[in-house]
């Protein structure tokens, strides 16, 4: 009887052990390898390190307010509405919000976010993708 009670438990708890298993991330860039990444890799990460948003926990509207900021005053390029939608998307769903541990701060607000200086290994990867012809330039530049 024991032992049909242990099979039972153990079939019960396989879903909720396949639901838990983590998401791979890039070694690069520490990101979440899942739909359109590479996208948001592509676009947020030649400005700035991934750790400005894998840090950050925020709703697709704040992320909607963040993209909107850095596209007028951060020296992002205006993106396709597809594109910017799935941005949104990915950053929501992957980097949204959780438990209140799950910050490195409060999230401030999008017009406080300082301009990041620094290129980054993924900036240099994506122009030369450019320049080969891989990756298509962003619109507007």
């Amino acid at each position: 009887m024991s032992t049909l009670r242990l099979l039972f438990l153990a079939l019960i708890s396989l879903p909720a052990l396949a639901a838990e298993a983590p998401i791979p991330l890039d070694p690069a860039t520490g990101m979440k390898i899942a739909n359109d990444w590479e996208l948001v890799r592509n676009h947020c990460v030649i400005c700035h390190s991934s750790q400005t948003f894998l840090r950050q926990r925020a709703t697709e509207a704040n992320w909607t307010s963040v993209l909107e900021w850095m596209q007028k005053h951060g020296g992002l390029w205006k993106l396709d509405p597809e594109v910017e939608k799935k941005i949104i998307k990915y950053l929501a769903a992957n980097y949204g919000p959780g438990p209140a541990g799950n910050y490195r701060r409060a999230p401030i607000s999008a017009t406080l976010m300082p301009p990041n200086p620094y290129a980054t290994e993924a900036r240099l990867e994506a122009e030369a993708r450019q320049k080969q012809g891989i990756v298509q330039p962003p619109a507007g530049k």
